[in-house]
C-alpha cells in the first residue's frame, strides 16, 4: 500500500513539471529562414541555369536530343538540375546529337548510292545499288544487289536484260516420286525436271516407278525380287478354236502337239477351258453368242484332251467371229477364273480377224490389259497383220498354225515358258 502511494506521488510531480519544460524549449529555439518553398520546381538547363519565367510543369522543347530539366526545392535548398541534356558531338546514329542543323548533319555521305560493281547494269534485272546510312553510331551501307550467275528462277540474275538464258530447258534437277527405298531398285529409275518458265514445277521426266510385277525377267515392282508369284499362282487357259472343216488338219496336229504337254509337270497348276468358233446345229445358232460355243469350263489337264477331241464333232456354220469370241470369253462366258491365276486365251484359226458386232482388235487389247488377260493367236501368216493389234503389237505372241504335232508342241511350250511357269 505504501508502494502504491509513492508511485502516484511521482506521477503527480512529473505532470506539474511538463509545462515548465516546454516553455523553456520555445524560449531557447533559433529560427532559420528557408531558401525556397519545399516542393517548388524550376526549369533549368544542362549548365544549371534557371528559367523562372517558364512553366515548370510543361517545359519547352529544344532541337534534336537537347532537353530542359527541373530542379526541386527541399528543406536543404534547391536540388541539382535533373533531366537536362545539352548538345554533344554528332555521331552517325540517326539522331540530332548536336541539336543543330538536323539529324546526322556531319555525315553528308548518308543516302548516297554505293556498292557499284564494274560491268553491272544497275536498274536492269535484279541489280540495285546500295545506300549509305547511319546505323548503330557508324556509317554503313545496305541494299546492294550485284550480278550473279544466272539460275532458274524467272529473274535476270546477271543483269544483262535476259531472263534464265542458258538455263531454261537445259538445267535440270533429279526427281523421283516413288516410295522410299525403291529408287534404283529393279526397273525403278529417277528422272529429271528441266527448268521451265523460271522454275521446276513440271512433271518428273523419265522416271520409272514401281509397277505391277509382270512375267518378263524384271523386277517391275522394285522390291528386289524378279517375277515373284508367277511360279506358284497357276494358269487358267482357254483355247478358242476354229472348228471349221478347212482347219481339220491343223486341229489334228494341235491335239497331238498339246497331248504331251498335258502330261508335263509344267501343267500341274494349269486348268483348261474350251471355246469352239463357227458352231451351228441344224442351221440354228448353237448358243446366244453368234457362231461361238463354250464347250467346257476349266478342267484339269488330264481331262482336257478328251474334251478337245470330242469338240471336233460339233457341227460348224462357216462363220468364225474370232474377235467377238475373245470379247465374250473375257467378259461374258461364265468361266470360273481364279483371282490369283494368270488368265490366258489362245486363239487358233485359219481366217482373218472377224467380227459380227463391229468390234476391233484395239478394243480387245484394251480389255485384255484392263482385265489382266494374256492373249496369243495362231493364224495363217498372211493374216497376222489383222490380229497384231489384238496382242498389243507383239509379234512374239503371233504364231502360224502348223500341220505337224512337233511344231505345235514347241510353239505352245514357248507360250508356257512366256508365262513364267516352272522357273
Amino acid at each position: 500500500m505504501e508502494q502504491e502511494r509513492m508511485t502516484l506521488r511521482s506521477v503527480f510531480l512529473i505532470c506539474l513539471l511538463i509545462p515548465l519544460g516546454c516553455s523553456n524549449c520555445l524560449e531557447d529555439q533559433q529560427l532559420v529562414p528557408l531558401e525556397c518553398r519545399p516542393g517548388e520546381k524550376q526549369v533549368c538547363n544542362h549548365h544549371g541555369e534557371v528559367f523562372t519565367s517558364l512553366y515548370p510543369d510543361n517545359p519547352p522543347t529544344l532541337p534534336g536530343e537537347c532537353t530542359f530539366g527541373l530542379r526541386t526545392c527541399t528543406f536543404q535548398g534547391w536540388s541539382e538540375c535533373v533531366g537536362a541534356k545539352g548538345p554533344v558531338e554528332e555521331i552517325c546514329d540517326g539522331l540530332d546529337n548536336d541539336c543543330v542543323d538536323g539529324i546526322d548533319n556531319q555525315f553528308p555521305e548518308q543516302y548516297q548510292l554505293c556498292g557499284f560493281v564494274e560491268g553491272a547494269d544497275y536498274g536492269v534485272g535484279i541489280c540495285t545499288p546500295g545506300v549509305m546510312k547511319c546505323e548503330g553510331g557508324e556509317l554503313t551501307w545496305d541494299g546492294h544487289v550485284g550480278p550473279v550467275e544466272e539460275t532458274c528462277d524467272g529473274l535476270d540474275n546477271n543483269c544483262n536484260g535476259s531472263v534464265d538464258e542458258g538455263v531454261a530447258n537445259t538445267t535440270a534437277i533429279v526427281c523421283y516420286e516413288g516410295p522410299e527405298g525403291t529408287m534404283a531398285v529393279g526397273e525403278c529409275r529417277a528422272g529429271v525436271r528441266y527448268c521451265t518458265d523460271g522454275g521446276f514445277d513440271v512433271p518428273c521426266d523419265g522416271q520409272i516407278l514401281p509397277d505391277i510385277e509382270a512375267c518378263d525377267d524384271k523386277d517391275n515392282d522394285c522390291d528386289g525380287i524378279i517375277d515373284e508369284g508367277f511360279d506358284t499362282r497357276g494358269v487358267d487357259l482357254v483355247f478358242v478354236i476354229d472348228i471349221s472343216s478347212s482347219f481339220d488338219e491343223e486341229i489334228e496336229s494341235m491335239i497331238q502337239g498339246i497331248a504331251p504337254l498335258l502330261e508335263d509337270p509344267i501343267t500341274s497348276r494349269f486348268r483348261f477351258g474350251l471355246i469352239a468358233v463357227g458352231t451351228a446345229t441344224n442351221g440354228e445358232l448353237r448358243s446366244p453368242y453368234m457362231y461361238s460355243t463354250m464347250v467346257s469350263n476349266f478342267v484339269p489337264a488330264d481331262e482336257f484332251l478328251e474334251i478337245l477331241e470330242d469338240a471336233r464333232a460339233i457341227p460348224s456354220a462357216g462363220q468364225e467371229p474370232t474377235i467377238d469370241t475373245m470379247f465374250w470369253t473375257m467378259r461374258l462366258y461364265p468361266f470360273s477364273w481364279r483371282l490369283t491365276a494368270q488368265k490366258v486365251i489362245i486363239t487358233m484359226t485359219d481366217e482373218i480377224a472377224q467380227t459380227i458386232l463391229g468390234k476391233d482388235c484395239n478394243e480387245i487389247n484394251d480389255i485384255a490389259i484392263e482385265d489382266g488377260f494374256e492373249l496369243f493367236v495362231f493364224a495363217l501368216e498372211p493374216h497376222h497383220n489383222t490380229f497384231l493389234d489384238c496382242v498389243n503389237g507383239q509379234n512374239r505372241r503371233l504364231f502360224t498354225p502348223a500341220a505337224n504335232s512337233e511344231t505345235v508342241f514347241l510353239q505352245i511350250r514357248r507360250i508356257f515358258d512366256d508365262l513364267c511357269i516352272d522357273r
